[in-house]
């Protein structure tokens, strides 16, 4: 879903994590993006922060960002545009 000027729609989302959960930091990642989008706050095409973005949001090591990135693409969720970032698969 692209914005009238056609750049993808990028939602603001209540990124956190929990250092002190049993569950690794990429995984609570993958589960709010997953969550995000059966809540309907992510929509087919909307983008997502980039990884250096949430990286530094979050305050935690880029590639923790990219594993989760990467695991959701696997999944087919989300899809990445070199050069442009990762959106929502539809």
């Amino acid at each position: 879903m692209e914005k009238k000027n056609g750049a993808p729609n990028k939602p603001k989302l209540p990124w956190t994590i929990n250092i002190h959960s049993a569950l690794a930091v990429y995984v609570q990642i993958e589960n709010q993006i997953r969550f995000a989008m059966s809540a309907r706050k992510l929509n087919a095409g909307d983008q997502l922060p980039s990884v250096r973005a949430l990286s530094d949001k979050l305050e935690i090591n880029p590639n923790t960002v990219a594993k989760a990135y990467r695991d959701l693409e696997v999944m087919g969720l989300v899809y990445t545009r070199r050069g442009m970032g990762v959106f929502v698969n539809n």
